[in-house]
């Protein structure tokens, strides 16, 4: 008897498991695909059926040994219930005590944290002297601002057991051995904080994203025209915009309960009428305003990417209300959001991203001296000092 109950449920188990392969395997083939679209929870296009590509292409794969990772990433985007199950894997994870998910750490508070990055000194000590090289054949004034992973700054939120980061010992690396100002940003924040200009530390990084929120930017800019002598816009010159936001950690990490951001717009007239030409040439593309409204509309994945229309080589934005001078900024993504601040002030902002630059466009020294740009500013997180491997096109 006891044997017949252990064959029953035996065969039980194999048909239910069974059946479940099934329904999966059906649904995988009828349920709708969302090929090359935008996965609106993971900000990135969905895979398409590698096998709708031509003989040749498929037979080059296949050679190659890219068909069957092409298959595999085709069907994990287009599971049954992915992002369900996404999130249980996340979620579990944490429960079972592995914080770091994707390269994601949970703070307190909703907050999550990149991972620590390892500090490659010889690759920020070729990066400063790219950029005082550059600085020395425009003959201009420069100063470098490394934004530091939101870990340095908003320790009180960090889980109990975290990484150790080391972003300030890059920081204080790169004012050591540089010959240029560099920002020892934490710092700046720990005496904005301290003297009320500042809400707090947590006000000034996003909770699911990695930058630096508008009033983390603002902080920096004032620290940037007071080294100039010059007057600052105020908070109050600014209408100031809000709205819900979901940042890069939020979509990599798969914790889909995390409560959204805010993300601000602060606007004048100056930045509502400055114009923007991305690119070079007869390819140039001009828009009116710094802020890409597109990317403002309600449903829209990556509004922070509404600051001066994202990432691009080479930006000019210029402003009939400026001081009839010329800045450059050498940028990553955090460049672009503290870029409207500097509008308010210069004539003409010259943005610089070497991640999306290319030889058809003008050297940068070439579009400086078209334009007599008097001061360059660059700024960084911490994770490209560490790793830029593009610097190579400043000349």
């Amino acid at each position: 008897m006891k044997g017949d109950r252990f064959k029953t449920a035996h065969i039980v188990t194999t048909a239910v498991f069974a059946v479940c392969i099934l329904a999966f395997f059906a649904l995988l083939i009828f349920l709708p695909k969302h090929e090359g679209e935008l996965s609106s929870l993971e900000f990135r296009t969905l895979a398409v059926n590698p096998f709708k590509a031509s003989g040749e292409t498929l037979a080059r794969q296949l050679v190659r040994g890219e068909l069957s990772a092409n298959v595999d990433t085709y069907l994990e985007d287009h599971f049954p219930a992915r992002s369900f199950f996404i999130a249980v894997n996340s979620y579990t994870s944490r429960l079972a005590g592995r914080n770091a998910v994707q390269s994601v750490v949970q703070g307190r508070n909703g907050r999550l944290y990149d991972a620590a990055l390892e500090i490659d000194r010889d690759k920020i000590g070729s990066n400063l002297a790219r950029i005082e090289s550059f600085a020395e054949e425009l003959d201009v004034s420069a100063e470098i601002v490394i934004v530091p992973n939101a870990a340095v700054c908003v320790e009180d939120e960090l889980p109990l057991l975290h990484p150790v980061y080391r972003d300030a010992e890059a920081i204080a690396f790169a004012a050591e051995h540089g010959k240029l100002k560099v920002y020892d940003l934490p710092a700046v924040y720990k005496r904005a904080v301290g003297a009320g200009e500042a809400e707090s530390m947590a006000s000034l990084f996003y909770r699911t994203d990695h930058h630096w929120t508008m009033e983390g930017a603002y902080v920096c800019y004032r620290t940037l025209c007071d080294a100039v002598v010059a007057s600052p816009r105020d908070k109050g010159d600014f209408t100031v915009e809000s709205y819900d936001f979901y940042g890069s950690f939020y979509r990599k990490a798969g914790l889909w309960l995390t409560k959204p951001d805010t993300l601000e717009v602060w606007r004048n007239d100056a930045l509502d009428n400055a114009s923007v030409t991305i690119g070079a040439g007869d390819t140039a593309v001009k828009h009116i305003g710094v802020y890409d409204e597109a990317q403002l509309a309600e449903g829209e994945i990556d509004r922070y990417a509404a600051y001066l229309y994202s990432n691009n080589g080479l930006t000019v934005i210029e402003n009939e209300y400026g001081n009839g001078e010329a800045v450059m900024l050498i940028k990553d993504s955090y460049g672009n959001s503290i870029a409207p601040l500097l509008v308010c002030d210069y004539s003409t902002v010259i943005m610089i991203d070497t991640r999306y630059y290319s030889s058809s466009l003008p050297d940068p020294s070439e579009v400086a001296r078209q334009y007599g740009v008097s001061r360059l500013i660059v700024v960084f997180g911490t994770e490209s000092m560490v790793t830029e491997s593009w610097l190579g096109y400043l000349r």
